[in-house]
């Protein structure tokens, strides 16, 4: 079982460039932001008192900083390591600069997307330093005591699965050691390890007999042993060993390696972390081997560490030995994990970036595609073997096979041919790219350089290297190259001499690639940039290209590397990444689609990128024109302020009729989409400036968000119809009585602008009641011009509203109003006009000659889940045409029930309406597309099953009241979010309609049952908390006794339906859940299915 993951207490990045620490700083404060670290992490960048104090000195002074920042926190006024021993402190040594990334080995991006849950989840980059965290985090250090974790950043560390390491009793030094082979193994540390699991010696670039030390098998093993144990760059100091190392920072010559030597004015020494540190812990290392320092003689060497006096670096190392050595240290060797260090080589680069070595189909942290975080248009052609990482694409780009390519903005037809590495190419660069015919195998490179001097800038200056090329060899040497093509061939070719790129003295053995001033940054007479570069790639002898490249300022990769702007770098590549995911927005905005962009929001809160996607919104919709694109664009503006609020301000649903936003409403209402869109843009900016503000601006972003789903909907006008017939005569009532529905699978995918974007499939049922229709309306003329609307059956117990002017009806769109449905009814079946200038008197004489008078009822309680608002207005809607002397089509009227409930700005979907008003068990379902059109396919029953059908189903009434002002909202916000769980579960509740019409016709009650329960669960995932405890606590003590059972309509109360396993068990029901506390109020009822749906009578 895996362990829970470290709590770290502090993580430390330390960095040897003064400029680099707040730009590194600020990487680690938006990862902490976005989640990836805990907020109550201390996080700290650290500069290196020296430019070259080593890994040792880096790890000493990084230590000494982060303990005194902790004293600090604990109220201690000096440094006191007491501090280490319930910490758990992770230090990152960034290092040195790497050629091929601007921006170091440790940010390094990777092929990959952070797999965090839409709710939580943000989006961003994934580098090198975030796949080590991840590792320490949840893999290496898991279970581990306190103390301090150390690791290297210049290396791609794989570890596919959680190692079991036995931390029972540890007390010292651990290092991570992973399997490599000899040849690997060369150029690096392995260590020699025995068979306790101690370390007892470590080299570095080991000789054969080295190597054979070191085998895997038992630390002496036999030349056979391919593998070795490697020096992984990953060690763990307990929090004594810890405590020991800190000790260091006091004592003459070691607190050199640290910023009090610095500030106290003492000569920087530099210390290898392995071969002047971790060493003399080695068992088999004498104390003159180490005090001499011949053990690290090849590393000091290979790194030109700086020469120092033979007593200060005795003294130094005979302190360190006195002080750390006994510290036991033990080896942990992971055997499935692979090392792969970024070294200079570019055919090594191409390889790595091509083929991330980290890639992991079972990842639980990270998905890895070849394309990520970029934006491509179908125009372009990508070779399925290319990566993209972080890009926008457009214009017919086409990029050949094996390329790496990051970082860039390339378009009008770019070109780039196969084993081609591009990163940092801006848009004005990628035109003068375009014109230029790249050859394959080429790394062509941006670099955000800072110029000192008068200039104080920063300027983006290009490199070119070929794939083939070294970057250390000298150019004398008949293997070295530039572009791939020998040094004498670019010589000629371009008509450089050697005196243009070194200087005097250097000898022709110390000029390499390197340190060649080849790279064009500033010229005083005219602008220079990447054509320049690609002059020196491909170009042919130019005497005006020469003199300009000549007259030049110039830089070598070198001197590029150490005057890199790793502040302009980031803000390029999150520049880059929201421009991308802007047109990710965009797109999704007009082609709709399932992606989710709540992580992207949420991103671009945190890092300040909100004011341009929402302007971005704005225009994509005021560009549309279209309803249903507006509807979906401002739900996203809620969503992207809602993530500006950050979680503050309070509850997302709440009022919105604040009288500031009205006048863009209206707008909206007269179906100026554009000038409406533009009005609450202008309102937004008024409301920026706190999260409370913020949420109430979201708030009336979705009320906008319902104008146009309203208007969306609206557009089913179209398949509403009418022809005249005879109307009835005075004082006659036209009666119109309706079932209740039962929803027996698939509700909410009826529901705008889910059905009409997704696609909704609703299996009813209409039922009586205890043998009676529950619902009905009837309509009269009367003498009186004047409408009268009456609401409910009992004349001592109704409520009568006399409407003599039109203004009395035109509050329908209020669902608070009294009679709002009814007077919405009025406007749904143009009974009168109501922005006519006629008043409503001589409208009614001029049409009818008389009055109306409109009476209606249900028997059922509020909230009853039952349909009974739509199925009342499918009724009112019916006797309303029939009394007008209109004859309509079924369709019409579940259609015109739709439209009213948008007039009345209810938001209803169709499935009660068409379970209300037809007759037997049906499937209505409807297409993901406008105009939205609701088919009915009966469901055929033989006079067995529909006898079971009475028999087996009960409704029961919980006695809780339905509540649920907010739900519908808080679906859609989610459905617009692409909620991964609503997505899928919107599929599911289609899928189990069908399923359950199919159960239905093989007259298979159990699995009808089954269906039933799958249904509840779904509902439960569109609206979170519908599941009341009373309800939970009924449907446990009814499960052993029915197939199915569910709560009507979008649960939280009303009336539940039970699929009882035994015929005729309303007794049994009633006896279980009599049996248990606390539901006094309930009922209990039976179901028989009606066989006529809507029934309209005219009174003789």
């Amino acid at each position: 079982m895996m362990g829970a993951p470290t709590k770290w207490t502090a993580i430390v990045v330390t960095c040897t460039d003064p400029a680099s620490v707040l730009p590194l700083q600020n990487e680690l404060e938006v990862r902490q932001k976005k989640g990836q670290i805990d907020r109550d992490v201390l996080i700290l960048t650290v500069e290196d008192p020296h430019a070259r104090v080593g890994s040792g000195g880096a790890t000493l002074n990084a230590l000494l900083v982060v303990s005194e920042h902790l004293s600090q926190c604990r109220g201690y006024t000096v440094v006191n390591s007491d501090v280490l021993m319930d910490s758990h402190i992770l230090i990152f040594h960034v290092g040195r600069s790497f050629s091929f990334d601007s921006c170091g080995r440790a940010f390094v991006t990777l092929p990959a997307t952070h797999a965090t849950s839409e709710e939580k989840g943000y989006e961003g980059l994934v580098t090198n330093l975030d796949n080590l965290f991840d590792t320490l985090t949840y893999k290496l250090s898991v279970g581990c005591p306190s103390g301090v974790w150390v690791c290297s950043t210049d290396m791609f560390l794989t570890v596919p699965t959680t190692p079991k390491i036995n931390w029972d009793g540890f007390d010292g030094a651990c290092v991570i050691a992973v399997p490599a082979t000899r040849e690997y193994a060369r150029n690096h540390g392995i260590y020699r390890i025995n068979k306790e699991g101690f370390v007892e010696d470590i080299f570095f670039r080991g000789g054969p007999t080295a190597m054979k030390m070191c085998s895997l098998h038992n630390g002496r093993g036999d030349l056979s042993d391919a593998e070795v144990s490697l020096v992984s760059g990953i060690v763990f100091l307990g929090a004594r060993a810890a405590e020991k190392l800190l000790s260091l920072h006091s004592l003459p010559g070691l607190d050199a390696c640290t910023y009090m030597g610095l500030d106290s004015g003492v000569k920087p020494i530099e210390l290898s972390l392995y071969f002047d540190v971790l060493l003399c812990l080695a068992k088999d290392v004498t104390e003159e081997e180490f005090v001499s320092g011949e053990k690290g003689n090849k590393y000091d060497k290979a790194y030109q560490k700086k020469h120092y006096s033979e007593g200060l670096i005795r003294s130094v190392r005979s302190l360190m030995w006195k002080k750390l050595r006994g510290i036991p240290m033990k080896a942990v060797l992971i055997e499935n994990a692979r090392h792969d260090y970024m070294t200079r080589s570019t055919k090594e680069h191409l390889r790595h970036v091509t083929n991330c070595p980290l890639q992991n189909e079972g990842d639980a942290h990270f998905n890895w595609s070849n394309i990520t975080h970029s934006h491509i248009e179908d125009c372009c052609d990508v070779d399925d073997s290319a990566v993209i990482t972080n890009c926008i694409m457009e214009g017919g780009v086409t990029i050949g096979p094996n390329c790496a390519v990051s970082h860039c903005h390339l378009k009008r037809n770019v070109v780039i041919q196969k084993d081609c590495v591009l990163s940092n190419i801006c848009s004005k660069s990628s035109k003068v790219l375009a014109r230029h015919q790249l050859s394959s195998g080429i790394f062509l490179q941006g670099f955000h350089v800072r110029l000192g001097g008068s200039l104080k800038t920063t300027r983006m200056v290009y490199t070119v290297l070929g794939k083939f090329d070294n970057l250390d060899t000298p150019y004398v040497k008949g293997t070295s190259t530039i572009c791939n093509s020998p040094w004498i061939v670019f010589l000629t070719r371009t008509g450089i001499d050697k005196e243009d790129l070194w200087s005097t003295h250097q000898t022709d053995y110390e000029r390499t690639l390197f340190n060649a001033k080849l790279f064009p940054v500033w010229n005083i007479q005219e602008d220079v940039g990447i054509r320049d570069t690609l002059w020196l790639e491909g170009g042919e002898l130019d005497p005006i290209m020469l003199a300009r490249w000549r007259s030049s300022w110039r830089l070598s990769l070198e001197e590029i590397l150490s005057c890199v702007d790793l502040t302009a770098e980031f803000a390029w590549r999150r520049d880059v990444f929201y421009d991308g995911g802007r047109r990710r927005v965009r797109e999704v905005l007009i082609r709709g689609g399932n992606q989710i962009l709540m992580p992207f929001f949420r991103s671009a809160a945190v890092e300040g990128y909100c004011q341009q996607t929402l302007e971005c919104i704005d225009q994509g919709i005021c560009e549309s024109n279209s309803p249903s694109i507006a509807a979906r664009g401002l739900a996203f503006i809620a969503n992207v302020l809602g993530a500006m609020a950050n979680g503050k301000g309070g509850l997302r649903s709440g009022p919105a009729a604040n009288a500031a936003w009205q006048s863009a409403f209206n707008l909206l209402e007269e179906g100026k989409i554009c000038e409406g869109v533009k009005a609450l843009a202008k309102e937004r900016n008024n409301w920026l400036s706190r999260p409370d503000r913020l949420v109430r601006a979201a708030r009336h972003y979705e009320s906008a968000d319902q104008i146009f789903i309203r208007l969306s909907v609206i557009a089913s006008k179209e398949f509403i119809s009418t022809k005249p017939c005879d109307a009835p005569p005075m004082n006659k009532w036209v009666t119109a009585t309706c079932p209740a529905r039962m929803d027996l699978s698939g509700g909410w995918s009826d529901t705008p602008p889910i059905t009409y974007e997704h696609g909704g499939a609703v299996i009813d049922a209409a039922i009586r009641l205890d043998g009676k229709k529950p619902i009905g309306a009837r309509a009269r003329k009367i003498e009186e011009p004047h409408i009268v609307l009456v609401l409910g059956k009992d004349p001592s117990q109704s409520v009568q509203i006399v409407c003599k002017e039109l203004s009395q009806i035109k509050d329908y769109n209020n669902p608070q109003a009294l009679g709002a449905l009814l007077k919405a009814a009025v406007q749904c079946t143009e009974l009168v006009s109501l922005s006519s200038s006629e008043s409503l008197r001589d409208q009614l004489m001029r049409l009818y000659g008389c009055g109306i008078e409109l009476n209606t009822w249900s028997d059922l309680p509020h909230g009853s889940g039952l349909g009974t608002s739509s199925i009342l207005a499918g009724a009112v809607i019916a006797v309303l045409w029939r009394l007008s002397g209109k004859a309509y089509e079924h369709s019409s009227l579940i259609h015109a029930v739709l439209l009213l409930e948008q007039m009345m700005t209810t938001g209803g979907g169709w499935q009660d309406q068409v379970g209300g008003c037809t007759p037997g068990v049906n499937i209505g379902h409807c297409e993901g597309k406008l105009p939205l059109k609701v088919d009915i396919t009966p469901v055929p029953l033989s006079e067995e099953i529909q006898c079971k059908f009475n028999q087996h189903f009960l409704l029961v009434y919980t006695g809780k009241t339905r509540l649920a002002r907010n739900l519908l909202q808080d679906v859609i916000r989610n459905w617009y979010a692409r909620s991964p769980l609503l997505v899928e579960n919107c599929d599911n509740l289609t899928r189990n309609a069908w399923e359950c019409r199919q159960a239905f016709l093989d007259g298979d009650l159990p699995r009808v049952g089954a269906c039933l329960e799958r249904y509840w669960a779904q509902k439960k995932v569109m609206a979170p908390g519908s599941e009341p405890l009373a309800v939970q606590r009924m449907m446990e003590a009814l499960r052993p006794y029915v197939y199915g059972q569910c709560l009507a309509g979008a649960g939280g109360g009303g009336f539940m339906y039970v699929m009882t396993k035994e015929p005729n068990a309303i007794g049994q029901v009633r006896e279980i859940l009599g049996s248990l506390e606390g539901l006094d109020d309930i009922s209990i009822h039976t179901v028989e299915l009606d066989h006529q749906g809507i029934e309209i009578e005219v009174e003789d």
